[in-house]
């Protein structure tokens, strides 16, 4: 899987730059403003910033914001420097030593919160979809996508019903083994710590900053390429974003290079953005989160007096 992901990785990094025009691509450099670069980076810090307070309210416990942000920058620093996608269980690992907790707890809300992250994303698919603006198959994959993972997202509400719950504890404790006691105790103390978000208001509250928290990368993506003085229309940026975030997903080297920009390139393309303008967007939007989420990541793992060594078993 780690080989096919880099082998990926360099053939959509060639597609998203076969047939460059090399001198258009230096005069869009050349139009770069740098006195404004530095603001679609207070948006990406703002992104970060409203994530972890989503993650905050999943998985009370009394976690503060400052944890929870400490957490989950360490667990992004991980995902763009080790391979098989790990950081999602790297913060889960960090938060739980943090705040002394189950770790199949920490991995719970850890999962909890990458869920409403999709329901921010086909939020904003949903309400910045340019219909008219598509080819219709294009149109037409999309819209049977989004209906695809909207039934999952049913699917997932309907499997913490307390229904659904009795049913698997009965199955597993019919086995009468040890072990599968010791899964019932895990999924009842998720369930038991989990159930007090499961309430329409929670719900809408965490489903209102997931969708806020990729607006606001949405902002950081239409400012960089205000920042090349590329013409877009502001009102297809966040439906580039949302779709870019969720093709993000495939398999990739780390950090998502290749991938980033081959999805970047053909989505701007869609739009009439030419590949000269939209390959340097997509290597300076890139640039634009790598660079925050790693030094900041890096800073506290060496603050929490973590091990990248000790990180990298957990999938193990």
């Amino acid at each position: 899987m780690k080989l096919l992901g880099f082998l990926l990785s360099g053939l959509l990094f060639y597609l998203a730059i076969r047939g460059m025009r090399w001198e258009l691509f230096t005069e869009t450099l050349s139009k770069l403003d740098l006195k404004l670069i530095f603001v679609p980076i207070l948006f990406v810090i703002l992104s970060c910033a409203i994530s972890s307070a989503k993650w905050k309210k999943i998985a009370g416990y009394g976690v503060e914001f400052k944890e929870a942000f400490v957490s989950l920058m360490i667990g992004l620093f991980i995902n763009n420097v080790l391979p098989a996608r790990i950081g999602e269980i790297a913060r889960a690992y960090v938060l739980s030593k943090k705040k002394a907790i189950s770790f199949t707890y920490s991995v719970s809300t850890v999962l909890l919160d990458r869920f409403f992250d999709l329901i921010g994303l086909l939020l904003l698919t949903f309400l910045f979809f340019p219909r008219s603006s598509l080819p219709s198959r294009i149109s037409g994959f999309l819209i049977g996508f989004v209906g695809f993972m909207l039934l999952c997202v049913g699917i997932l509400i309907s499997a913490t019903k307390e229904s659904f719950l009795s049913r698997i504890v009965e199955r597993l404790a019919k086995k009468g083994k040890p072990f599968s006691q010791t899964v019932i105790d895990r999924i009842l103390e998720i369930h038991n710590n989990l159930k007090r978000i499961n309430s329409t208001s929670n719900i809408a509250y965490l489903s209102l900053l997931a969708f806020l928290q990729w607006f606001s990368m949405s902002v950081s993506l239409y400012l960089v390429i205000r920042c090349f003085k590329v013409p877009v229309n502001p009102l297809h940026v966040p439906f580039v974003c949302a779709v870019l975030n969720m093709g993000i997903t495939l398999p990739s080297s780390p950090g998502y290079i290749g991938l980033y920009q081959f999805l970047l390139v053909y989505l701007l393309s869609i739009f009439g953005v030419p590949k000269h303008e939209s390959f340097p967007i997509s290597i300076v939007y890139h640039a634009i989160w790598y660079l925050p989420y790693n030094v900041l990541g890096l800073i506290f793992l060496l603050s929490e007096q973590l091990r990248l060594k000790e990180l990298s078993t957990l999938k193990r």
